[in-house]
């Protein structure tokens, strides 16, 4: 409450017109002093020396004059906050000469606690300034408080003055003591805040331990390993659920996880620095990573629906993406393949960044030797993730990854048992079994049906051939390199007017515009193209033996000038599809000639890539006879085959089921919306090839092709 009042004041706090308050100001002599104001002075009375009626009344008008500021306020929030204190928002009550009374370690107080701190201070000072006792002042604040005709700013200290709230609760003159002695003491009004017991206990080791394992555990169960875990040395008996849930409160968060999780699900729980691509060139740096297909699409020489293995690389400045590499597993082929396209895109990049695949990281056809790594010959520098198995290092290549596996699920093969049903995945593993076994018997019907039925169930695109597939990835790149990139700076869209993030595409012909050029050598169109592919084709460091090299598989090559290197090492490039020749280099690089072949060690020459294909096959091949050898130990009453029962089969090449494929793959193409309407597929009239096939099945083409096979042979 202010120190003085005017006739306005006073007239407003008893509830009468200001020419009462004068008459009873001059009748009673009220003190008062005069203040110079324009046209006549101004008449100001101390509150000190007012009656005890006219005190109060103004004392309560201070209060009220903040009720829309409580109405405003929400019933947890104090109608205002401590004057002069960090994080006040709100004026103190007019009328209410409240001081920072918080102490210096307010920053450990809960939010309740400076809400009671408030409303006790508020209720304190109310009693201190009334005009009387202060068992009437609190008689007052009791009986208005009961019929409801408090002031909002002393109705919301009253609610919330107490840390724990009761039913009826008034307020008396032992209560107020204690909150001054309260305050006396602490140098706060704020009540007590319960402090958490943080003693280790001996158990504490054993919940953390249950609660950190990967798999898991309700905290029932937790409870129920402590007790039957239980040691004498901890204590007369194995504590409560309850105390259980509270000891797991106390550990952090972290510790939680740590054990629950690892690895990079653990990393996502963390703090993370994000890194920036500003003031980055096009190639400075370029992210490679590969990528299972989540779908199948037919092997392109058996037919099988299997999944690729995609590499893809990231220009890390523009975002943009070079054309893939595609292939069956991961393998050195197939990522320097993906290298290569990214080289031919841009030209040799400062930094290529791949994941902690051993086929990179520990091959000598990559990196550490300096006279076969690509490393070497390129000039570049190929790095790793700091930490192994940290997928957030690589991140722009792992968001690619997601973005195709969206991407893929418009495929009626698409398979990520965890984003789908269980059975319509099982049922399109069959149906795809289905169209494999009717190409490979030229039943064009059967496979026909079985497409649709897949098209129908699934309601996707299905690939009949490898190039479909590869077709459909490339239209995938395409899509992404147009669409815009919220890493790339933001640009006016020419045709809508709108603002919106550039794509890669855009970013790397802004580049080029700008006067990047891609590092490829300045040579004429031929010889940068030997240039690339001498490049890219495998080198071994190998010695000459008897004026011959055998860089791979036994196969030996020989020129004369080999004779001058005997003993010595030298470097030899191949070409995997070529079996004929190689080419010697010396270890700095040097050509020193071309070797041809000379010898077989087999009953035919073999190619690099014929080589790397039988070694695989035959690895598989040991792999099942070693899983079926394992079954047979396991049941050996079923006899699996019989003694001396020669094996049926029959052998298929591309060519008895690739005319059927490319039939197939010549229909219009579809969209997902071809599969949506769950309508049969309308019939169509029988043909005349329908009707041999019918009568004849494929006599009639064997018939028409046998001329030709046997001029063939």
């Amino acid at each position: 409450m202010s120190a003085t009042a005017d006739f306005g004041e006073i007239a407003a706090a008893l509830g009468v017109t200001p020419q009462a308050a004068k008459k009873r100001a001059t009748k009673e002599s009220w003190p008062y002093t005069e203040v110079p104001h324009p046209g006549r002075a101004k008449r100001f009375f101390p509150t000190a020396t007012l009656p005890t009626d006219v005190r109060n009344a103004l004392l309560v008008a201070a209060a009220a004059a903040h009720d829309d500021v409580s109405s405003s306020a929400g019933e947890s929030s104090p109608p205002a906050a401590v004057s002069g204190g960090a994080g006040s928002s709100l004026p103190a009550p007019a009328g209410f000469s409240i001081v920072d009374s918080r102490p210096r370690g307010d920053a450990d107080l809960t939010q309740s606690q400076r809400t009671a701190a408030v409303a006790r201070e508020r209720l304190v000072r109310f009693v201190a300034e009334f005009a009387g006792s202060a068992p009437a002042a609190i008689d007052y604040l009791n009986g208005h408080h009961t019929a409801g005709t408090l002031p909002a700013g002393l109705a919301w200290a009253y609610r919330h003055a107490w840390d724990k709230p009761r039913a009826g609760h008034r307020l008396n003159l032992s209560t107020l003591n204690k909150w001054k002695a309260v305050r006396a003491r602490r140098g706060v009004y704020a009540p007590k805040k319960a402090v958490q017991d943080m003693t280790v206990k001996p158990w504490y080791g054993l919940l953390l331990a249950l609660i950190k394992r990967p798999q898991g555990g309700c905290l029932t169960w937790v409870q129920e390993q402590i007790e039957k875990q239980w040691q004498p040395a901890w204590g007369a008996a194995a504590p409560s659920y309850s105390a259980v849930r509270r000891a797991r409160d106390k550990f952090s968060e972290r510790d939680k996880l740590a054990g629950r999780y690892s690895g990079s699900q653990l990393r996502s729980h963390l703090f993370h620095k994000t890194r920036s691509s500003a003031g980055m060139d096009p190639w400075d740096e370029v992210h490679a990573d590969g990528w299972n297909t989540h779908f199948t699409a037919p092997h392109p020489v058996t037919g099988e629906y299997v999944t690729y293995e995609v590499w893809h690389a990231h220009d890390v400045a523009t975002r943009y993406v070079p054309p893939f590499s595609v292939g069956l597993t991961e393998n050195a082929e197939v990522i320097l393949k993906c290298i290569e396209h990214a080289v031919r895109a841009g030209g040799a990049m400062r930094h290529l960044q791949t994941d902690s695949t051993r086929i990179v990281k520990n091959s000598e056809r990559f990196k550490h030797n300096p006279a076969t790594s690509l490393e070497e010959r390129l000039g570049i520098t190929i790095v790793h993730p700091q930490t192994v198995g940290n997928s957030q290092a690589n991140g722009i290549a792992e968001n690619f990854n997601a973005w195709l596996d969206r991407e893929c699920r418009e495929l009626a093969t698409y398979q990520n048992p965890k984003r789908m049903d269980e059975l319509s995945f099982k049922r399109g593993q069959k149906l795809t079994t289905a169209i494999v076994r009717a190409a490979n018997a030229a039943d064009v019907s059967a496979m026909l049906t079985a497409k649709r039925e897949l098209e129908r169930a699934n309601k996707g695109l299905v690939f009949m051939s490898f190039e479909e597939a590869c077709a459909w990835l490339e239209s995938k790149r395409q899509k992404f390199n147009d669409k815009p990139h919220r890493s790339l700076p933001k640009v006016r869209d020419p045709e809508t007017g709108r603002k919106r993030h550039q794509s890669p595409r855009e970013a790397l012909f802004g580049a080029i515009a700008a006067g990047w050029d891609a590092a490829l050598p300045d040579l004429p169109d031929a010889l940068l193209e030997q240039h690339l592919q001498d490049t890219f084709r495998p080198h071994i460091q190998v010695k000459v033996t008897r004026g011959a090299v055998s860089p791979y598989g036994g196969m030996r090559y020989r020129h004369d000038l080999l004779d001058q290197w005997l003993g010595k090492q030298v470097v030899v490039a191949y070409d995997i599809s070529d079996w004929r020749s190689v080419t010697v280099k010396t270890l700095k690089g040097e050509f020193i000639c071309e070797a041809a072949f000379v010898e077989s060690v087999g009953y035919r020459t073999l190619s690099a890539q014929e080589f790397a294909e039988e070694k695989r096959a035959t690895a598989r091949i040991r792999a099942k006879e070693r899983a079926i050898e394992r079954d047979r130990a396991r049941t050996p009453g079923l006899a699996l085959a019989q003694e001396g029962e020669a094996a049926r089969t029959i052998e298929l090449t591309p060519a008895d089921f690739y005319p059927v494929r490319e039939r197939v793959a010549a229909e219009p193409e579809k969209t997902i919306l071809d599969f949506l309407p769950e309508q049969a597929a309308p019939e169509r009239e029988a043909t005349w090839e329908d009707t041999v096939m019918y009568l004849y099945g494929n006599k009639e083409g064997k018939e028409e092709d046998a001329p030709e096979e046997s001029a063939a042979v």
